[in-house]
């Protein structure tokens, strides 16, 4: 589809009736979207890159749509950035990064080509906004996969350490296992520095969307690796999102680092980006999960998949904590506090706050009611596990997630509550969750109860804006 009939259109197409479209979660109304890729901050605003396949429902065709926003409320009707059109690309412009240099924008992603033999030829290209806010490929910066590397070879991520310019990049190797590598720009030209050394040396077949940042002083490696089996509660979903703290020696490419974290205790979370700033890290994630879109009922729409909200990551204890940016409290239009509270009926989208006194009680529930269907949150004091049980919703995928968080005895909670999307911190940002959820037809309100009183504060919340 031609930009421009994108740009004439859109606001058509966003108000098209809808059972399940989203009013705070950054979606495309046909197509399907997935990784959030080039995010950066440039000429004032934050750039929002991102995967789509705007003719179908289907993990093909892959373009990267774009949008640009200065405050995460507002945000540029969006348009196309790459397509696939060209020989070396032809078969998707897969994820990539981007970066501000020298008052320019550009764009480094992997250029997706099959043989008749269904053979991979990945490349990894240079590209650049032109000052009309068309976008140019200028040329391909590396040419092929360095021996000892299969060709899932894929995902580079521009980061600067010690002064210098690297790209991370997802990559497996000859044993099919799942590594990254390291390559460095030197006089114009990327070079291969090697694979970055963790401990991680047999931790799934391959290692996709690698970021490499820098988090309150600590080096952060970010990455999803797949192919990793379920252990308890832990990885139980099909492919994993994460991360490691540690610090990174840019001269022998080292990582010492900690135990693998997983990023989002939710059913619904791959692919996260983060938008590297001097002063904060803005994680974005994708709302989906690769091989399940059987379970996502919205492709009777005509659409598939979501972004997260825009998350600023911390460090504590070992530990990232994620908060949605401050900057979407300015989509609040009216407040309401109770106190003691026990039932509550909620309209999205909205922000649920609860503090809840667990000092004399060891369990808490909470049910949302979709229709004639129910989605359950809880918390066990004793085995300190939140679990999101969606085992009674009709649509969508079914089963149980835990993950654990530290409570002594009050449990905090803020929920973003959207036509389609949950999204759960727990512990002021020590733990973040997100799941979809689909109501059987199209309603009005959401009761929800509680068998604990509780402090809560319901924000009702404006949708976001197309300028």
């Amino acid at each position: 589809m031609e930009n421009q009939t994108l740009k004439d259109n859109w606001h058509a197409y966003m108000n098209k009736p809808s059972i399940w479209h989203n009013k705070i979660h950054w979606e495309m109304p046909f197509g399907l979207i997935n990784d959030p890729n080039g995010l950066c901050y440039h000429d004032g605003k934050y750039q929002i890159f991102y995967q789509w396949n705007p003719a179908e429902c289907k993990h093909l065709n892959k373009h990267w749509g774009y949008t640009e926003t200065a405050d995460f409320v507002n945000y540029s009707i969006p348009q196309l950035a790459l397509a696939p059109v060209d020989d070396f690309d032809r078969n998707g412009c897969y994820s990539g990064s981007a970066r501000s240099r020298n008052g320019k924008l550009e764009i480094l992603y992997t250029a997706n080509l099959k043989d008749a033999q269904n053979i991979r030829y990945p490349r990894q290209v240079l590209a650049a906004k032109n000052s009309d806010g068309t976008f140019t490929k200028k040329k391909i910066a590396v040419d092929d996969v360095p021996k000892g590397y299969t060709t899932h070879f894929r995902d580079p991520y521009l980061f600067t350490h010690s002064g210098r310019s690297f790209f991370i990049i997802g990559a497996q190797r000859e044993n099919l296992t799942g590594c990254a590598l390291i390559y460095e720009e030197i006089g114009g030209n990327w070079i291969l520095r090697g694979e970055l050394k963790t401990d991680y040396t047999d931790f799934g077949y391959m290692w996709e969307c690698p970021n490499l940042i820098s988090v309150d002083g600590r080096d952060v490696l970010v990455f999803c690796p797949q192919g990793i089996a379920p252990q308890g509660h832990k990885y139980n979903n099909l492919y994993q999102a994460g991360y490691l703290i540690g610090k990174f020696n840019p001269d022998t490419l080292e990582f010492v680092h900690g135990d693998f974290q997983e990023l989002d205790g939710g059913f619904d979370f791959y692919a996260p980006q983060v938008l590297a700033q001097p002063n904060r890290n803005i994680l974005i994630g994708w709302i989906g999960m690769p091989e399940k879109e059987n379970e996502y009922p919205t492709t009777k729409e005509g659409w598939l998949y979501s972004l997260t909200l825009p998350r600023q990551l911390k460090i504590k204890n070992n530990t990232i904590y994620q908060l949605p940016v401050k900057e979407l409290d300015a989509l609040c239009r009216s407040k309401q506090q109770f106190n003691d509270c026990r039932a509550l009926t909620l309209s999205a989208p909205c922000k649920i706050t609860l503090d809840i006194d667990l000092t004399c009680e060891n369990h808490w529930q909470g049910k949302f009611t979709i229709g004639s269907d129910e989605l359950i949150i809880s918390f066990d004091k004793n085995t300190q596990e939140f679990c999101i049980n969606r085992d009674n919703l009709t649509l969508g995928g079914k089963g149980r997630r835990y993950f654990t968080i530290s409570v002594k005895d009050n449990l905090h909670l803020d929920i973003y509550l959207d036509t389609s999307i949950i999204e759960i911190y727990c512990q002021n940002g020590e733990q973040a969750a997100t799941a979809c959820y689909y109501a059987q037809e199209k309603i009005a309100s959401i009761p929800f109860e509680m068998n604990i009183s509780a402090q809560v504060t319901v924000s009702q919340l404006n949708s976001f804006k197309f300028i």
